[in-house]
């Protein structure tokens, strides 16, 4: 049975823990801010980068994310997050329906299944990186990682941020962000942003490029402070992509910018949130509650699945809706930043999240009498339900200045649903060759725990040691798109992860490094495995994997205006058992890098550069060569001049034109090219 949680519910507790008594105040803070509490139950290996790294290299979505942070990849159709894959470690998600492996929150707020991730950044303070399971420290689980994004909070002033800039492909886009207090313990952040360009694929049959994007949306927050130790905060979000179709040409065209297809595809998705938040300061730490309510739609994805016009009359494409809302609730108790030796943070938390679909796949399928191939469509109607509960915590407790041991658990349960039908016809074919409807009702439900424990050595004051494991799960589901009712289900994923490494720190030349090794034994692996006889996808279980590697990072100031930035990591992802014994997973690079620079001259001048790049990377599990796409590069820049209240720059990204694939589908033989060499010019307004 699938319950889902009221949102009446889920207010009404908040109210009443908001009135519990919490001892005595902290110190009094800004009438428009409350400072972040510090968790001092440390963290496992993790890179955060600031709002100045992400215009470093140029980062503007979440795709662009890949490679800023070592073994973080995002397999991307360019398609607003759906269909993405996002990689961390050697784990990752599937296509459709499998649980994210790489967890996203922002602002406190978690997010879905990774197809309802947000496709572009908002103006951030930070994204935290957190590699590895992080299912101890936040309600929404994460077996392989976690994506922690903060907006800016309101100052004491208020202020107003104002930045357009055009491009290559007709880009344009125009950004505003404004802050600030409004009066009796009122403050406010807004951000309203539009974004659009021309697409880079050309269709001579339709006379145009089929995958021009547009995108609008905002985000608003009211916070109000009743009293010096507590904050009520009202977040909402509305967006709104109306795009052409994905980013797909064949892979035999000698020209991955063109496709000769007959539709030209159409891509239009709204993301809604509504979250409200309740922070209160005591003498014995703080206490969250996080109440949220998010709705995702596509309505719809048009995508030509043979790429071509080569049967006039007959469109062989894809029509996709679909829909996931989501309620979930969590209640926080952190300890506070002079906690002593103790530092902990625990909590409980409850999701729901409603899904449902209508696929329609229309193509040709052979025909024993002519002629020899007709038209046939298979359409999938169907609706799938989760909830799940959940409580987690972490503890460390510091035996000397140089010695830390931490533990923690997570225990959840999970209960998923899926009813599904689907459906055969053809306006040509005798009713004797066509199936009869596959009907799928079924219901799971199981229980989860996820221990870990780790350790800290300060050989010095600027080197500690660090070590780790714990124990990352996915949970089973379904997935609706499979052939037949025995393959919708699949089972648990589990990983064992170990990593241990050393950090430095030297506050004089302004440098940080970090080295961490991995390895993780990763047992009923899930994997996106399309289906021949048709155009359909659906989830299995590999018996085991093997992921293994290194990862570092370096900042670096040298001298005053100088900053190094630099990243990378390899991994090494195979399957352990038959049929697929030594193939390395699908959709993981064996390595992935950046590095940036940027020199602030006196005079208000700047120069900044940014390379990244990714290793070798299959798109299937047998290693197919012709589905691999090999090492790159991307090289991006800038110049420009800032002062407080004004920048101009001028920006090139992928300056040497490299051509490579972010997706390559197998089924249909096509690939999502990479972006191409754009240029543009930027103009920020701020006061």
């Amino acid at each position: 049975m699938i319950l889902r949680s009221h949102p009446h519910f889920c207010l009404f507790t908040t109210l009443v823990l908001a009135n519990l008594p919490t001892g005595p105040a902290l110190a009094v803070q800004s009438a428009s801010t409350m400072e972040p509490l510090v968790v001092t139950a440390e963290r496992s290996a993790g890179s955060v980068l600031l709002g100045k790294d992400l215009d470093l290299f140029q980062a503007d979505s979440v795709a662009n994310l890949s490679g800023l942070a070592p073994n973080l990849y995002v397999v991307t159709s360019d398609t607003r997050g759906y269909g993405d894959i996002i990689s961390m470690r050697g784990s990752t998600n599937t296509l459709f329906f499998s649980p994210p492996a790489v967890g996203m929150m922002v602002d406190d707020v978690p997010m879905g299944e990774t197809f309802s991730y947000p496709a572009g950044l908002l103006d951030l303070d930070q994204v935290a990186v957190l590699r590895g399971p992080q299912g101890t420290i936040y309600g929404r689980n994460s077996a392989a990682g976690m994506l922690d994004l903060t907006t800016p909070r309101p100052g004491p002033n208020n202020e107003m941020h104002f930045t357009t800039d055009y491009g290559s492909y007709n880009a344009w886009g125009a950004k505003l962000r404004t802050g600030g207090p409004l009066g009796n313990g009122f403050s406010q952040t807004l951000q309203l942003y539009h974004q659009q360009r021309d697409g880079f694929i050309y269709d001579p049959t339709v006379g145009r490029a089929i995958d021009d994007r547009s995108l609008t949306g905002g985000l608003a927050n009211l916070y109000w402070k009743p009293t010096p130790d507590s904050e009520w905060r009202l977040r909402v979000m509305a967006e709104r992509a109306d795009d052409g179709g994905q980013r797909l040409s064949l892979l035999s065209s000698p020209y991955p910018f063109r496709v000769d297809s007959e539709i030209a595809g159409e891509t239009v998705m709204e993301r809604h949130q509504v979250s409200l938040h309740y922070t209160k300061d005591g003498a014995w730490g703080r206490f969250k509650s996080i109440t949220a309510w998010q709705d995702w739609k596509l309505d719809p994805s048009v995508t030509d699945l043979d790429l071509t016009a080569s049967y006039p009359g007959y469109e062989t494409c894809s029509t996709i809706l679909q829909d996931q809302q989501q309620w979930s609730q969590e209640f926080r108790w952190e300890s506070p930043q002079d906690a002593g030796a103790w530092g902990w943070r625990t909590g409980v938390f409850f999701m729901n999240q409603a899904g449902s679909g209508d696929a329609t796949r229309e193509f040709l399928v052979p025909f024993p009498a002519p002629p020899s191939y007709v038209p046939y469509a298979e359409r999938t109607v169907y609706d799938l339900n989760q909830w799940n509960a959940a409580a987690y915590g972490r503890v460390s407790y510091a035996f000397s200045p140089r010695f830390k041991l931490l533990a923690g658990a997570r225990l959840e349960y999970v209960d998923a649903g899926i009813d599904r039908t689907k459906t055969s016809a053809s306006n040509v074919m005798p009713p004797a060759y066509i199936p009869p409807p596959g009907v799928v009702c079924d219901d799971l439900g199981a229980w989860y725990f996820s221990p870990e424990l780790g350790a800290s050595y300060s050989l010095t004051d600027s080197t500690r040691l660090f070590a780790r494991s714990a124990i990352g799960i996915k949970p089973a589901g379904f997935s609706a798109f499979a052939s037949t009712p025995a393959l919708a289900r699949y089972d648990a994923e589990r990983a064992w992860t170990n990593e241990a490494g050393v950090e430095v720190t030297l506050p004089d030349p302004h440098l940080t490094f970090s080295l961490t090794g991995f390895v993780n034994r990763i047992a009923d692996y899930q994997v996106n495995r399309p289906d021949v006889s048709s155009t359909d996808y659906y989830t299995v279980n590999a018996k085991q994997v093997t992921s293994l590697g290194l990862e570092t990072e370096l900042r670096w100031q040298p001298v005053t205006g100088l900053t190094l930035l630099g990243n990378a990591g390899c991994v090494n992802a195979e399957f352990d058992a038959y049929p697929y014994a030594g193939k390395a997973v699908p959709f993981v690079p064996d390595f992935t890098a950046s590095v940036g620079a940027r020199y602030d001259f006196p005079q208000g001048f700047y120069a900044q550069t940014s390379l990244r790049a990714a290793g070798t990377t299959y798109f299937d599990e047998i290693n197919d060569v012709r589905y691999r796409q090999d090492s790159y590069l991307c090289w991006d820049a800038e110049i420009g001049y800032a002062r407080e209240n004004f920048s101009l720059a001028l920006f090139g990204r992928n300056m040497l034109d490299e051509r490579y694939y972010t997706f390559i589908n197998s089924l249909i033989k096509a690939g999502s090219p990479g972006d191409p060499q754009v240029f543009g010019i930027r103009a920020t307004l701020s006061y």
